[in-house]
This record gives structure tokens, sequence and C-alpha cells, in this order.
């Protein structure tokens, strides 16, 4: 399965405005890309803050053609949000996730936040890219893309302008420390 992190952040590497959830600042530019690499995902790994903050959004979209999965301690809290097949609630680590779903034959899968389930799907090495996308804007303080004091390499594969002010980097994560 080929597994792609995804994050919007701040030039200072803020994934959040400040204590705000979700990802209000992200522009419109990233927001297409945003939607247009889901359309070819056929899974989605998320924490449970990403989900809080977008369930509205994705729980009116429930008929699309893929299954998104929620990385959260107490998944019978979301019972009633819970779709088999289409919207699942998992207390497993990402790795754990991500191996089930290899197994049960998904074949692109993004994950997209947050910062413990990217700093554990990095610190597990799976992911096939990083997708980073740079918004023109400093917060000073918010969530960080990564969570603890964590070294990971990055191999730098393209930049891409999408709006006049907001850049894509595209990574993959180094399989070997740099010397």
């Amino acid at each position: 399965m080929h597994t792609i992190g995804m994050a919007v952040m701040s030039a200072d590497g803020c994934l959040t405005r400040h204590a705000e959830a979700g990802t209000g600042f992200a522009s419109e530019a990233d927001q297409r890309l945003f939607r247009e690499t889901l359309g070819r995902c056929d899974c989605v790994v998320m924490g449970g803050a990403a989900f809080r903050a977008a369930r509205a959004r994705i729980v009116e979209r429930l008929d699309e053609a893929r299954l998104r999965v929620v990385l959260t301690r107490r998944p019978e809290d979301h019972r009633d949000d819970a779709r088999p097949g289409r919207l699942e609630f998992r207390a497993d680590a990402p790795a754990a996730v991500l191996r089930d779903l290899a197994v049960r034959g998904f074949q692109r899968c993004a994950v997209v936040g947050g910062a413990r389930t990217l700093t554990d799907a990095l610190g597990h090495g799976l992911l096939d890219e990083l997708w980073l996308t740079v918004e023109p804007v400093l917060f000073g303080t918010g969530a960080r893309l990564v969570d603890g004091a964590v070294e990971f390499p990055l191999d730098l594969q393209g930049v891409e302008r999408l709006g006049a002010d907001t850049v894509l980097l595209r990574y993959r994560p180094a399989r070997r420390p740099r010397r």
C-alpha cells in the first residue's frame, strides 16, 4: 500500500493557529490539493482531533468510496458515527492500522494528522511520501508537525507553487540516517 502523509502548516511549522482546532488558515489552493489527493486514495487515517475539527464534512460525505479510519483512545464514544467500511474508529497505533489496511487490500492511503499520528507513522517508517503545504503566515504558537524530540531525515522530491505565496514540499522519508 502506498501511504502519503499530508499536512498544512504555517511558515514557522504550526499545524494550528495557536490553540484553535483545525486548519482554518489553509488556502483554497491547499484545500483543492487536499480534495484532489483524497479523491485518488481509497482510505484515509486521521487522529481524533482532526476528525473532531472536520466531523460535519466527513459525516456528510460518507457516500464517497473511501474508508476513513479515526485513531482515538475511546472508539466506543463514536458508536453513533461509525459506519463499517466507510468510517471506522480504532484505538490501535497507526502502525497496526496501516498494516491492517494493507492486509484488507487498500492500495493508496492518506495519513492526514495530527502530530501524534504523523510522528508515529514517520517513526515506524510507514510513509512513502510526506507532503507539506506551507502557508505564508507565522503563528508563533500552535500544534507542531511532529510530537516530541525526534529527528526524521527527509529527501526532497519536489517543490510546487500552489498559489501566489503557498508552496507544496514533497518529501520521501529517508530510510537511513544521513551522514
